[in-house]
C-alpha cells in the first residue's frame, strides 16, 4: 500500500513541477530574447554612430522586429542574405537571432548546429561565445535532461562570468524537473540572497522559492 501512495506523490509532484515550468519558463526564454535584442541594438547603435553599417543594422533590426511580431521564417530569410552580405559583429549576431528563429519555427536541431558553432568559435568575442552557450542551454531546458543542462551551463556557471545568473535559473529549473527540490531551492535561495543577482532575476527566484513552498 505505501508504494501506491508513494507513486501517487511522485506523480503529483511531477505535475506540480510542470505547471511551474509552464508558469516560469517563459520568463528565461524572454529573458534570452531579451539579451540578444540589447546586444543588436548596442552593436547597432555603435555601427551608426560611426557612420558604418548603417543599413546592416538597420536590416538586422527588421529582422529583430520580425520575430518579435510572430514572423520567424521571414527574419530567417532576411537573416541569412544579412549572414552573405554584412561583416563584422552582425554575421555573429545574425546567425544568434536566425537560431532562435529556428527554435520558434520548430527547426530546434538546426538551431543547435548553429548555437554550438558560434559558442566554439574561437575567433568571436567570448561574450558572444558565451551567449551562444546560454541560448543553446535555454532552448534545450524543456526537452533535455539535466545532466545535459549543467554540461552545457558549466562554462557559464562561474564567479566570473556575466551570465551565471542566468546558468543557475536554468540549473534550477532542470532541478525542478528532476524532483530534486533541495537544489532547486539551494539555487533558487543563492540567487535570491546575491546582492549582485540582477533585479528580475532576483525577483524571479524569490517567486518560484515560494511557489515550491520554500
Amino acid at each position: 500500500m505505501s508504494d501506491i501512495f508513494r507513486e501517487v506523490d511522485e506523480d503529483l509532484r511531477s505535475e506540480h513541477y510542470e505547471k511551474l515550468w509552464k508558469k516560469y519558463g517563459r520568463f528565461l526564454i524572454g529573458a534570452a530574447v531579451s539579451v540578444v535584442v540589447v546586444t543588436a541594438a548596442w552593436q547597432g547603435w555603435t555601427a551608426w554612430q560611426r557612420g558604418k553599417n548603417e543599413r546592416n543594422g538597420e536590416r538586422f533590426m527588421a529582422a529583430v522586429q520580425l520575430v518579435q511580431r510572430g514572423q520567424p521564417g521571414a527574419a530567417i530569410t532576411l537573416l541569412e542574405a544579412l549572414e552573405g552580405e554584412a561583416g563584422g559583429g552582425y554575421v555573429t549576431l545574425s546567425r544568434l537571432q536566425r537560431a532562435a528563429a529556428l527554435v520558434a519555427v520548430g527547426d530546434r536541431r538546426a538551431a543547435m548546429n548553429i548555437y554550438d558553432q558560434v559558442a566554439a568559435d574561437t575567433g568571436i568575442d567570448k561574450s558572444l561565445r558565451d551567449l551562444a552557450a546560454l541560448l543553446a542551454a535555454q532552448a534545450l531546458i524543456d526537452t533535455a535532461d539535466r545532466a545535459t543542462i549543467e554540461r552545457r551551463t558549466a562554462r557559464l556557471n562561474l564567479e566570473e562570468n556575466p551570465y551565471r545568473f542566468a546558468a543557475r535559473e536554468l540549473l534550477a529549473l532542470a532541478a525542478m524537473k528532476a524532483n530534486d527540490t533541495e537544489a532547486a531551492k539551494a539555487l533558487l535561495t543563492a540567487l535570491a540572497d546575491d546582492p549582485a543577482t540582477p533585479q528580475g532575476a532576483r525577483a524571479r527566484a524569490t517567486e518560484m522559492l515560494a511557489a515550491i513552498g520554500a
